[in-house]
């Protein structure tokens, strides 16, 4: 199935761009395991313009619903393979069993969850341990939890916690927290909160039939370790761009695995382009990742009206 431009990801970069592609008229197909991204793990959204606020859940039915009055129906699939063929012909392997061909390719995985790399954290998935506070917040009602990460995802989490655990202690490797000062101050005044900064998780402790009882943390200041015991966990420490797949392609990527990109959303490889979370982008937000996927689709609807002047590789 030969197509003009295929874009890979459904995250606010990857509708943005859809979008604008479905207006223009342009030969596309959007593919994605789903539609919405890290949008979907969101708590509720304040800093979107046109929404005073919105959680995440709301907002990506906008998004479905959008793509639908436009007519564009993404395939429901993951990308198992990228292959480049030639100059301007690419080869995308499906897990439906398909093989796209297409002469320009948009790239939009966004990035998933860092995990914290310790004994006990896999045994303890979906048995304490949690990525997504949206979805597992409920669950931990009148329960001692801990949130890993001083960030605005960590103090996002603990400030929904707020509504069902009955403590919440965030934990921060930093000697500070990096979240923005008007969330720490809403966050910090509530009495269920404690803190531990300079300090990190060494394992994490599961019994088979109950899940997460505790974990080991370290003081990274005076190097001793010892247990806390807790009910869950809330891991928000980051996340990894998902670029595995582009490993070796010709598309350039820097020591933190981001595709590297120009102003025109360009990558080092010939028709090839890439927007939002999973490239050399200043901010991650989804404001930013939506303008990032408008403005690689003008991009590429330019290159292929008027053709390429210059392309850095």
């Amino acid at each position: 199935m030969d197509k003009e431009l295929v874009i890979i990801g459904g995250g606010p970069s990857g509708v943005a761009a859809s979008i604008y592609a479905a207006r223009k008229k342009m030969e596309f197909i959007l593919v994605s395991r789903d539609i919405g991204g890290q949008v979907l793990t969101s708590g509720d959204i304040e800093n979107y313009m046109g929404f005073k606020n919105i959680d995440g859940i709301t907002f990506v039915q906008k998004l479905v619903d959008q793509l639908d009055y436009l007519g564009v129906s993404p395939v429901s699939a993951e990308v198992l393979d990228f292959r480049v063929v030639k100059e301007h012909e690419f080869a995308i392997s499906l897990s439906n069993a398909t093989t796209l061909k297409a002469k320009n390719v948009l790239i939009c995985t966004g990035a998933d969850h860092k995990k914290l790399g310790v004994k006990g954290e896999e045994e303890g998935i979906g048995k304490g341990i949690s990525y997504c506070y949206t979805c597992d917040a409920p669950f931990y009602k009148n329960k001692n939890v801990m949130v890993v990460g001083g960030g605005n995802s960590g103090f996002e989490a603990a400030e929904q916690l707020l509504n069902y655990a009955s403590s919440i202690i965030i934990v921060e490797y930093a000697d500070k927290f990096k979240a923005d000062e008007a969330l720490q101050n809403k966050v910090l005044k509530d009495p269920k909160i404690k803190t531990l900064t300079n300090h990190k998780v060494l394992e994490v402790y599961v019994d088979k039939n109950i899940g997460v009882t505790g974990v080991k943390l370290e003081d990274i200041k005076n190097g001793k370790a010892y247990d806390i015991e807790i009910e869950g966990i809330f891991v928000e420490i980051g996340t990894k761009p998902n670029t595995e797949l582009f490993v070796n392609t010709g598309i350039k990527l820097n020591k933190w695995g981001e595709i590297i990109i120009d102003q025109n959303n360009r990558t080092s490889l010939l028709g090839a382009y890439a927007a939002g979370d999973c490239t050399n982008i200043f901010a991650k937000q989804i404001i930013t990742a939506a303008g990032e996927g408008t403005k690689a689709l003008l991009s590429i609807h330019h290159d292929i009206v008027y053709g390429v002047s210059s392309w850095v590789g």
